[in-house]
């Protein structure tokens, strides 16, 4: 079952599992697969073909680009911003290199996850962090870029 609080745009096509909660003004767009029990903040936008794996929360303003693969039991803080182009230019065609988040890891408020970065399992990434490259299993790392602490 699909608990929605107020208004949300959710594709036809999107699969949901149950348990699900998602806040106003949410996005989920055409193909993607939400878990059970996954929580979905306000203003979130999950873009297509996007899989989020079970037990999963993403807080408000979270922003998670085409194809990016989610596990289990993540926490996506508040505003975090993932990205997939790493060459944006408009009206360009790019190959996209969304982020992988493996299970148990936690985004903290705000972090930015650079293109193609894979975050390990049960990594924790600071808030207001820039993530430039991948983060080993169980790693935190911190800073603008980030480093492991």
């Amino acid at each position: 079952m699909i608990d929605t609080v107020g208004p949300c745009e959710i594709a036809a096509s999107v699969i949901v599992g149950e348990r699900v909660k998602i806040w106003q003004f949410a996005t989920i767009c055409d193909g993607a697969v939400i878990g059970d029990d996954v929580m979905v903040g306000s203003g979130a936008w999950i873009g297509k073909n996007v899989i989020v794996g079970v037990c999963t929360r993403i807080q408000h303003g979270a922003f998670i680009p085409n194809g990016t693969v989610i596990g289990r039991g993540v926490f996506i803080g508040p505003n975090v911003t993932m990205t997939d182009d790493k060459y944006p230019k408009a009206g360009m065609p790019y190959r996209a290199a969304p982020p992988i988040l493996e299970d148990d890891c936690s985004i903290g408020a705000g972090a930015i996850l650079l293109p193609g970065v894979q975050i390990g399992r049960g990594a924790m990434i600071g808030a207001g962090a820039v993530v430039t490259e991948s983060v080993p299993a169980g790693a935190t790392y911190v800073g603008c870029p980030a480093k492991r602490v």
